[in-house]
């Protein structure tokens, strides 16, 4: 029993079960062997008594001077420890939010509800909730006006706040809503600024605080702060100033700064750092670029092709005849080319393969330009890059003929379903492009007695049915035409 005991906790220097840990340190435990040799008797760096500190940390404390400090949650300066963290010592108060999650039990209601369910009979109403007035969890009971509310906000109503003197529901107790949020979230900024080491950072996380409350509502920043607290974090370990934005650009990446906009937003307006969007795109289109490169396996055939391909454009782009942009642009229709020849056991894109491409993709003509001139000079493969108008139009018909069928047999009937129908129906009978349609919004539209509808485009009318068309209707009133509008 003792031996099991015995490695319930194991030493962070040497990895030996020990029955209790002689020294915790930095949230690392010691056993009594590695604390005489870890540990060395030498003055404390704040009030100089001498105490056993860390041999590696010149800047050790002792350990009254930790226990001395204010409670690292709430700043309280006179208190009993509750709980030693890495952040410091908390009082009683706060130390309940630095426990490990549990798993907890079931409730009194649910309790109340499963001896009711087993027994037969209806559960009793709790007669417990959220008050509709001060928003606490209180037994509640009707008001005159038939709301659910807590005793206080019942018989007394509305009191002063004692911290900024507006009105607030008397449920709420010494503080309203909103100074509940502003109290919440400067708590949580001096949580913040104790993971923090330097003072500089301190400050320059304290000064994006106080920015960060006047541009958001208290209750989002108390919400947030934790989320970015990250950012600083690691600026202060990996260059201890705020870099240049193109080391930012490097490390966080685009998709990483673009997380931590308010950060970013106040760098910039404090111009601690200048932000170049021309290099975020360039860098936004190299992590694309990367993907489509791996979207192929690099060992596979069709993988060394396109790697091949991107290294060619990468030269043109190095010589400054084209852009990182550009690249991206044309490597995806020659991703998506070599994939099709992946799949069918691979050989290199035939020309009966590159005309099926494009003719599912006839936009892509331009941009696989560059590869059909690469397989052509590097692979001798003779591609000829042409589209094929009476097969591309018959397979868009067919494409948007499904689209109508399958909006028909859906049950909605709202003004979206209206949109997508006016905007496949131009695209079906007359050949306009899709959007013309989704760009009528707002725009008026005539309607005859049957339904069906036209609409003038430069001059021209074009005709086209209403969903419950049917051929030989009888029109039901006088064929008037009357103006409708798309909503």
């Amino acid at each position: 029993m003792k031996s099991d005991q015995a490695h319930k906790q194991l030493c962070d220097e040497c990895g030996r079960g020990m029955l209790k840990a002689h020294r915790v340190d930095a949230g690392r435990r010691f056993c009594g062997t590695c604390y005489q040799r870890v540990f060395e008797r030498r003055q404390c760096a704040k009030c100089g008594v001498p105490a056993r500190l860390p041999k590696g940390n010149q800047d050790a404390i002792c350990r009254e001077c930790v226990k001395s400090a204010p409670c690292a949650r709430c700043g309280k300066i006179e208190y009993k420890i509750g709980k030693i963290t890495l952040f410091g010592p908390v009082c009683n108060s706060c130390s309940v939010y630095f426990r490990p999650p549990k798993l907890v039990g079931m409730s009194v209601v649910q309790t109340e509800v499963q001896h009711a369910s087993e027994s037969g009979r209806a559960p009793a109403p709790s007669d417990r909730g959220t008050c509709q007035d001060c928003r606490r969890h209180r037994s509640l009971s009707t008001s005159p006006e038939g709301r659910r509310l807590c005793p206080a906000c019942i018989t007394v109503g509305s009191i002063p706040c004692p911290c900024c003197g507006t009105a607030m529901p008397a449920g709420r107790g010494n503080c309203c809503e909103q100074c509940y949020w502003k109290d919440t979230y400067l708590k949580r900024v001096r949580l913040d600024e104790a993971g923090l080491s330097s003072s500089k950072f301190v400050q320059l996380f304290r000064a994006f605080g106080i920015w960060l409350l006047e541009q958001v509502p208290a209750q989002k920043a108390a919400l947030t702060i934790h989320g970015y607290f990250p950012f600083f974090y690691e600026m202060e370990k990996r260059w201890g100033e705020i870099p240049p934005y193109s080391q930012l650009l490097i490390h966080f990446t685009a998709e990483g700064l673009r997380r931590v906009r308010l950060p970013m937003r106040w760098l910039s307006e404090t111009a601690q750092v200048m932000v170049d969007a021309q290099e975020r795109e360039d860098a936004s289109d190299v992590r694309r670029i990367a993907a489509i490169v791996a979207s192929l396996p690099s060992g596979t055939p069709a993988g060394r092709v396109l790697a091949a391909y991107s290294r060619e454009l990468q030269s043109k782009v190095a010589a400054g005849r084209v852009s990182i942009r550009t690249v991206r642009l044309a490597l995806r229709p020659a991703a998506s080319l070599l994939a099709t020849c992946e799949d069918n056991g691979f050989q290199l894109p035939g020309q009966p393969a590159l005309d099926h491409y494009l003719l599912n993709a006839p936009g892509q003509k331009a941009s696989i330009t560059g590869f059909v001139s690469f397989m052509n000079s590097q692979h001798a493969a003779n591609l000829v890059i042409r589209v094929d108008e009476k097969k591309t139009l018959s397979l868009r018909r067919r494409v948007l003929e499904a689209e109508l069928v399958a909006l028909l047999e859906s049950e909605r009937r709202d003004d979206e379903f209206k949109t997508e129908w006016i905007s496949i129906s131009l695209a079906y009978f007359h050949g306009l492009p899709r959007r013309v349609g989704k760009g009528l919004k707002g725009m008026p539209i005539s309607v005859d007695a049957q339904g069906n509808f036209s609409v003038v485009l430069q001059g021209k009318s074009y005709w086209f049915p209403h969903w419950d068309f049917r051929p030989g209707l009888a029109p039901a009133s006088d064929p008037a035409v009357t103006d409708n509008f798309i909503k």
